[in-house]
């Protein structure tokens, strides 16, 4: 045991995403049994074996926050991490980087196709990356959007929007919105079925998500469906998720408030405005979503109230709680079997949610 503990911690910087996968092979009470001798502190015994594992790595080999007050040195961090654990690169039919027009400027796009000769035009997410509005770009979330194209059979728009500090709220809010208009007015042009064309998004991107299908309802180019995975919605109140779950897994209360000051640093909104706090917004006539939550997850229980709220103002949402996960687990796939299994699952949920399945 103590002769693996060393070659982990040795190549766990610089192999971070093989040690990832190796590891993942060792029975269930190894990893766990390891986990405790590199010192990880498990309060919450139902996270994942081996998320336990990993955690107790990457705090040995990294304890800097997700949300730094540089934010530079914060996306570089981010990149890096997400870089380590890419493994093969999830097929689809093909891929294409370009940009699109919008009122700041041009916007980074990266357009996923199914593979398969499709006879009719197939549904399209428009997908908008987490990172708490200041890390993440089209490259962090390239696997996600991957699973999601193949395993739903659907176009995937993956959005490079404005960051903050830099870019404070409106700037996400208004590039996404820009986004969504410009996909539904090339429908054609991209070989999707204007009718049914979704937003979606991870953490803030769940955020973004929410807010511009407020900002769109009666609009011809409002979205047919939302994904919205352990999303932010309520960045003004309390809740107990917060506490439980706010220090020693994949996102902190600490990161949360350097998101927060992060995106509205020279912002005319507030935390009481809609724009920012979705739960604050009108919620009737949205389209129908597919909500996600994680147990172990800082948001889960903003989340979750969210579907409530959402489904007592006659707006249709199927909520789910993916039991063992934390925060971030779309972005673990490639190295973390449960991980792999739920974002298929939610793919297939969300495509069944497009075609009014459920």
């Amino acid at each position: 045991m103590a002769k693996l503990i060393n070659q982990v911690i040795a190549r766990a910087e610089k192999l971070q995403g093989t040690t990832a996968r190796l590891t993942a092979r060792l029975p269930a009470f190894s990893q766990r049994a390891l986990a405790k001798v590199l010192g990880f502190d498990n309060q919450h015994p139902t996270l994942d074996s081996h998320l336990q594992m990993l955690l107790a790595v990457r705090n040995l080999i990294n304890n800097a926050d997700l949300i730094g007050h540089n934010p530079e040195k914060s996306r570089r961090h981010f990149r890096k991490e997400m870089a380590s654990i890419v493994g093969t690169p999830t097929p689809v039919g093909s891929t294409k980087d370009f940009t699109i027009p919008s009122r700041s400027g041009e916007l980074k796009v990266r357009h996923y196709i199914p593979a398969g000769k499709n006879t009719s035009p197939q549904p399209l997410l428009v997908f908008f990356h987490g990172g708490g509005f200041v890390v993440g770009d089209l490259d962090t979330h390239d696997e996600p959007c991957r699973l999601f194209c193949k395993e739903a059979n659907v176009h995937v728009l993956s959005i490079d929007y404005r960051l903050a500090p830099e870019h404070p709220a409106p700037a996400a809010i208004e590039d996404c919105v820009d986004a969504l208009k410009w996909a539904y007015e090339h429908a054609k042009e991209l070989g999707v079925d204007a009718t049914k064309i979704g937003v979606g998004g991870d953490s803030a991107g769940g955020n973004i998500s929410t807010v511009v299908n407020q900002e769109t309802v009666g609009k011809p180019y409002a979205p047919a469906a939302q994904l919205l995975i352990y999303p932010v919605v309520d960045l003004l109140h309390h809740y107990p998720s917060h506490d439980t779950y706010g220090a020693g897994l994949f996102l902190s209360r600490t990161d949360m408030d350097n998101a927060k000051e992060s995106y509205l640093r020279n912002s005319k909104y507030s935390l009481k405005d809609a724009l920012v706090t979705p739960m604050a917004g009108h919620l009737a006539g949205l389209a129908p979503a597919l909500l996600i939550t994680a147990e172990l997850d800082t948001l889960r229980d903003e989340g979750e109230m969210y579907a409530v709220r959402l489904n007592e103002a006659g707006s249709h949402c199927v909520a789910h709680r993916i039991e063992g996960q934390g925060h971030g687990f779309i972005n673990i796939t490639s190295i973390n079997k449960a991980a792999y299994q739920a974002t298929v699952k939610m793919a297939k949920d969300f495509r069944a949610l497009l075609d009014g399945k459920i």
